[in-house]
């Protein structure tokens, strides 16, 4: 069942934000930003479009469930989107990673290969 709120608290969590880190980046009062958590307020589609902006996700990933964002994505990256979506410690290391040059993504790689062959 789709929860707007649950959304945007598991975003916003996601991103380690507390709701006063909400309100001094976008201006809107933190009770305000709960209420829309709780569900007892609607955010605009423009405020919306503020919080995904802060959270760092497209606008998509707070308005369609899980069956419609797979529509969207395409096949190859499904799986990936599917287990980012399952294991946020996962997203928190791309998100580290994302601007090393490819040498360095590349030694990466292998010290990861040579940690999983100490592996039992």
């Amino acid at each position: 069942m789709f929860n707007l709120g649950k959304r945007l608290r598991f975003y916003r969590l996601k991103r380690q934000l507390t709701l006063k880190d909400v309100e001094t980046a976008t201006g809107l009062h933190s009770s305000t930003i709960s209420g829309y958590e709780r569900g007892i307020r609607t955010p605009s589609f423009e405020i919306l479009r503020t919080l995904a902006e802060l959270y760092e996700i497209p606008v998509a990933y707070l308005l369609l469930d899980e069956n419609e964002l797979s529509d969207i994505i395409p096949v190859e990256y499904s799986d990936v989107f599917t287990l980012l979506n399952k294991r946020p410690d996962l997203a928190k290391l791309l998100e580290e990673i994302k601007d090393f040059p490819q040498p360095l993504v590349n030694q990466l790689i292998e010290v990861i290969r040579g940690i999983r062959q100490l592996s039992p």
